[in-house]
C-alpha cells in the first residue's frame, strides 16, 4: 500500500498533467510518475532529467541497463527492478546477464567493460564515491561524456530507488 496517493491525471496541475500524458501514452500510466506529481515544481524537472539520460545520452543503452539493475538490486526496489528489466530486454540485455543481476549470480557472463560498469556502480551506490581503481578501470572504455553521463545516471536512478521505496510506489496492475 503506497504511503502517498497516486494522483489522478485530472487531478494533476495542468503542465505537470501535460508532460506526464503528452506525446508519450507509456507514462500517463507509470505510478511514479503519478507519484512524483505530488512534487508540482520538481516533477517536470526529475522527468525532464530521466528522459534525457533515457533518451539523449551518448552512453550505451545495455550498459545503461545493467547499471540502473544493478542499482534496484542493491537498493531492493522491486518497481525499479520491474520498469528497467522490461527496458534492459527491449535493449538486447540477455537474460543469463539479467538473472546474474537479480540472483547476484555468476559474474562470467559479463565481459570486461561491462564488469567495470558494474563495479563503478555498486561503489557509487554504496560509497558514494569510487575508488581510484574502478574510475581507472572504466576510463578504459568510456569517453569523458560516457564516463559523466554514466556517473548522472547512477546518481539519478539512486534518488529513484529511494523515491519509489520511501513513497511505497506499486507496480502497475
Amino acid at each position: 500500500m503506497p504511503r502517498l496517493p497516486v494522483l489522478p491525471l485530472e487531478e494533476m496541475p495542468e503542465k505537470t498533467r501535460k508532460m506526464i500524458s503528452g506525446g508519450k501514452s507509456e507514462l500517463s500510466v507509470l505510478n511514479i510518475n503519478k507519484m512524483m506529481a505530488h512534487a508540482e515544481n520538481s516533477a517536470r524537472h526529475f522527468m525532464r532529467l530521466g528522459n534525457s539520460l533515457l533518451t539523449q545520452a551518448e552512453f550505451d543503452a545495455r550498459l545503461r541497463e545493467l547499471s540502473i539493475l544493478r542499482i534496484a538490486r542493491l537498493c531492493d526496489s522491486k518497481y525499479e527492478w520491474h520498469q528497467h528489466e522490461i527496458l534492459a530486454r527491449r535493449v538486447g540485455v540477455p537474460e543469463e546477464q539479467i538473472d546474474s543481476l537479480r540472483l547476484d549470480g555468476d559474474r562470467s557472463v559479463f565481459n570486461h567493460q561491462e564488469l567495470a560498469v558494474l563495479r563503478y556502480t555498486e561503489e557509487v551506490t554504496t560509497n558514494v564515491k569510487s575508488s581510484p581503481e574502478a574510475f581507472e578501470e572504466l576510463a578504459k572504455f568510456l569517453s569523458h561524456r560516457e564516463l559523466a553521463e554514466l556517473t548522472l545516471t547512477i546518481g539519478f536512478y539512486n534518488l529513484v530507488a529511494r523515491f519509489l521505496e520511501n513513497t511505497e510506489v506499486e507496480i502497475e496492475s
